[in-house]
């Protein structure tokens, strides 16, 4: 997906691979609000019912719920500025929110050409085109009923599937090292209280210096435990609790995530034969409008040059 934006720099690397981006996961949330809104005042709504912070003054720019500053729109990319968002809002108006799918599923045109036949030659054409004539009409049905008859729109279409896909496919792998983040913080913080613990046994030992030499290695592990911790930018350490939650809320978001780039991914199946079948109607011969019933127009789709 173009961004048009410059190479990250080495602070803003270092939280992408950890899973701490703010920019990155303001980029999935805006792509998803995009993806679900016609207008600017749905795409602002949906982006608050997300948790973030609008604020809207020379420049756009959101903050989530544990963010310290505000993130500028513009500072994600040119693809995400305040008039490029207008544009691919402006895309989706004449889209149905939620996109209708076939009742069953879509099945390819047959090219009877291709078909070498021994039997009932006659008979194997009329069925041909009977179902073909039945996949054409599917085919307009869900054109039709998303607004997509334009081929250009049907061609974004599939590229916002498609994008779509690859911003699920981005967080699930933020989702993943923070997961994996987390979890060694949640390993070294139980290290580290432990080694804590000996440590501030030391203020009752009767022979302090020899209670040192004893747990020596105690003391090595716990200052090198708060080293790492502050490297991962931890410096206070957090409760169990609120570890152990982090990390169920990451669970339950990647299962999600999954989840809807499955979704995604079974649309983008149907896609891919609704194009096909798409191209068909548009650059194949005039399907026999002889078998169609008497009181049925003959189904028409057009592109624009």
């Amino acid at each position: 997906m173009p961004t048009g934006e410059k190479g990250k720099s080495y602070k803003e690397n270092l939280e992408y691979h950890r899973g701490t981006s703010w920019k990155a996961k303001l980029r999935v949330t805006v792509d998803k609000a995009i993806w679900s809104s016609v207008n600017y005042d749905e795409f602002i709504q949906k982006m608050q019912l997300a948790g973030y912070e609008v604020r809207q003054g020379k420049h756009l720019s959101f903050r989530a719920p544990e963010q310290k500053n505000f993130t500028y729109m513009k500072s994600l990319g040119s693809y995400y500025t305040e008039e490029n968002v207008r544009v691919r809002l402006e895309k989706n108006r004449y889209k149905t929110k939620t996109p209708k799918h076939l009742s069953r599923e879509a099945r390819l045109y047959i090219n009877i050409s291709t078909y070498v036949t021994t039997g009932n030659r006659e008979g194997f054409e009329r069925w041909a085109k009977l179902n073909n004539l039945k996949e054409a009409a599917r085919t307009f049905n869900y054109l039709s009923e998303n607004n997509l008859l334009n081929y250009e729109d049907f061609q974004q279409h599939i590229c916002d599937v498609e994008n779509s896909v690859k911003a699920s496919d981005q967080r699930i792998e933020e989702i993943c090292a923070e997961l994996g983040t987390q979890k060694l913080i949640q390993k070294h913080c139980d290290s580290y209280r432990l080694c804590r613990k000996v440590i501030e046994e030391c203020k009752s030992a009767k022979n302090p210096k020899t209670y040192r030499t004893r747990h020596q290695a105690e003391y090595q592990l716990h200052d090198t435990l708060k080293k790492e911790l502050q490297d991962l930018g931890v410096t206070k350490i957090p409760n169990s609790e609120k570890i152990q939650k982090r990390i169920e809320n990451l669970e339950s978001e990647q299962a999600a995530t999954i989840r809807e780039k499955q979704d995604l991914q079974k649309k983008q199946k149907t896609l891919k034969i609704i194009q096909q079948n798409f191209t068909a109607l548009l650059d194949a011969p005039e399907i026999n409008s002889g078998l169609l019933p008497a009181k049925r127009e003959p189904v028409s789709v057009t592109r624009d040059e």
